[in-house]
């Protein structure tokens, strides 16, 4: 017997998001995009004429508002379709195009930001003081020319744009492969019942009170990796030489410096972040012993990190929901029956595994479609906990959509994870008021501990580990699969300490099973992000005047801001080291409440 993935034909309707809204069917999709193609021919008439007339650089901003949202809703369709199965070769090439188009519309713009900034100060305020239509474009042009040292002339940002496609290649090839291709061996259980080993459930897997299994699903999952390790290890280099090969094209001194000024960060703010985890590493180390005791063992193996220390709490999909829309209510009727809506009729959320099926979480949509949310949802507490994060970052989409033209309704990725750290707290919260059993509280403690795991732990050895990747590549050194295993596995055996047992090559080659690394220094904002949303929790959770007001103007701003300037909002300084030294509080907090329920 072997318990396997349903295939997506299998999927019930309701418990997949609703596709259909955005696009009735693919005839549609391309019918969108032969329009868009079309409006992509008129790009051409307006170059070298921004500077003529108020007017028309108000309908060049207004038409090119228009474009970026109809690439971004034929995207997200795209990626949707190949995301519900990636082993589906019309969704892929579906995907493609849509990269296609993206690259196509950064070519025909690339004009734009030569162009505006080569129009002077005094000229650009005239527009701007005949037009007042204009003035809502000024936080555009005042980031615009704050980076104006890193745009390039004309040709060369073409050139940049056209090589989007390319160079956006290793991320594909790392899709299809990890998410499409790779198989695994089945794991067997102490009563011989063999499960599959997949993207989709090795969460729950390894959350399994069976040590038998956990560790045959670990040992297999990361041996499927290990097969291909030379694979894997060619396309990440490729990424991290694209990161390098963008970031030297604007000027910039290394690839970390890029990325920190394309949302206006100073190097304090990454710098707190991985400085404040490795200094609480000894935490981790106590909460790794805790957990040794608990589950009786001598030493704990990575297969054990999720170990259940109570009987495992299973939650239907259905009471997830009332349970999410519950924690809520803190922030308003308005916010909780939105909520309510999107998780329910709406459709917003494709539940449960299949054959197939990206993995993981996400959240995503465009200004004019649902914030979608991509679960692989399994019952357990952490996957509720995994609803409320993406459902954070689905309201922060639908709120600042709702308050923003289309030129600042996206975010940072540095702000966007504070929106769904703060509902994860919001949960935790409600759970832990409602008075459970003892073995209850344990579950909840636990899920909170998985989150902090990910997020203090996981995110910020894994940022240490592609600094020193991309300091590699910039200092011309090589980069193979074996040195990343042995950085990787070095970095982790200095986490968990003396109470983990770490395997080097299984172990350290974990860098190929997440997809967050094709973003460069994207994972350190986890850190950030749960660091400001406990802090903005607690003053809501405490009932303080104003505080879940300001905590909405917050997703409001969408990108009409800095994203410093926009936590600075809600009274939040992500510069200092406060935030994070707060976070590790509540951390010990859960450390110790743990300990005081498995030992007392």
């Amino acid at each position: 017997m072997i318990v396997t993935l349903p295939e997506r034909a299998e999927a019930p309707v309701e418990y997949t998001w609703d596709r259909a809204s955005i696009y009735p069917d693919q005839a549609a999709w391309e019918a969108d995009a032969r329009a868009f193609e079309a409006a992509l021919d008129a790009v051409a008439g307006y170059r070298g004429r921004l500077g003529e007339a108020p007017e028309l650089l108000l309908t060049w901003l207004r038409f090119a508002d228009g474009l970026r949202v109809a690439m971004g809703r034929l995207f997200v369709y795209a990626h949707m379709c190949f995301d519900e199965d990636t082993t589906n070769q019309a969704a892929a090439a579906l995907r493609e195009r849509a990269i296609a188009l993206y690259a196509r519309l950064g070519a025909a713009t690339a004009f734009v930001e030569p162009e505006l900034l080569a129009l002077s100060r005094e000229r650009l305020e005239a527009l701007i003081a005949a037009e007042p239509g204009l003035a809502l474009y000024r936080h555009y042009f005042d980031n615009l020319h704050r980076r104006a040292a890193h745009v390039r002339p004309v040709e060369i940002e073409q050139i940049l744009a056209r090589a989007g496609e390319p160079l956006s290649a290793s991320h594909s090839a790392y899709l299809m492969l990890a998410e499409s291709d790779l198989r695994f061996a089945a794991a067997e259980d102490s009563a011989g019942i063999r499960h599959e080993v997949a993207s989709g459930t090795i969460e729950e897997l390894l959350q399994s009170p069976d040590r038998t299994l956990r560790r045959h699903a670990w040992e297999h999952f990361q041996d499927g990796f290990l097969a291909f390790k030379n694979t894997f290890g060619a396309i990440y280099a490729g990424s991290v030489k694209a990161d390098v090969f963008l970031a030297r094209s604007r000027g910039y001194a290394d690839t970390l410096s890029a990325r920190l000024d394309h949302d206006n960060l100073p190097r304090a703010v990454y710098d707190n972040v991985i400085a404040a985890c490795n200094r609480h590493l000894p935490l981790w180390h106590r909460y790794w012993d805790i957990r040794r005791r608990a589950l009786g063992l001598e030493v704990m193996e990575p297969c054990d990190i999720f170990a259940p220390l109570a009987p495992p709490y299973q939650v239907p999909y259905e009471r997830a929901v009332e349970l999410v829309c519950a924690s809520v209510e803190p922030l308003g009727a308005e916010y909780a029956a939105v909520v309510r809506a999107g998780l329910t009729h709406q459709r917003w959320v494709d539940v449960y595994p299949n054959r197939g099926k990206t993995s993981g979480a996400y959240s995503s949509g465009n200004y004019d479609t649902y914030p979608f949310i991509l679960l692989n949802y399994d019952g357990a507490l952490s996957g509720v906990s995994t609803l409320a994060h993406e459902l954070g970052h689905s309201m922060h989409s639908w709120l600042a959509n709702r308050a923003q033209p289309p030129v600042y309704a996206d975010y940072s990725t540095f702000v966007a994870e504070v929106a769904s750290n703060f509902n994860q707290a919001l949960l935790r919260s409600y759970l832990l008021a409602q008075n459970p059993a003892r073995e209850v509280e344990i579950a909840i403690i636990e899920e909170a501990m998985s989150n902090f795991h990910r997020y203090l732990f996981l995110m910020p050895i894994l940022s240490q580990f592609e600094q020193q990747v991309h300091a590699w590549v910039e200092a011309g050194e090589p980069v193979t699969a074996d040195r990343m295993i042995d950085l990787l596995a070095g970095l982790f055996e200095r986490g968990y300490g003396p109470a983990v047992r770490v395997e080097p090559a299984r172990s350290g080659i974990a860098w190929a099973q997440f997809p967050h690394l094709y973003s460069a220094f994207y994972v350190f904002q986890y850190a950030s992000g749960i660091a400001a949303a406990n802090a903005l929790a607690d003053r809501v959770l405490q009932g303080e005047p104003g505080a879940a007001e300001r905590y909405l103007d917050c997703l409001r701003a969408g990108g009409s801001r800095y994203p410093l300037e926009i936590l600075a909002l809600a009274g939040i300084d992500m510069r200092a080291p406060e935030p994070l030294e707060r976070a590790f509080a509540v951390l010990k907090r859960f450390v110790d409440r743990l300990e005081g329920l498995l030992f007392a």
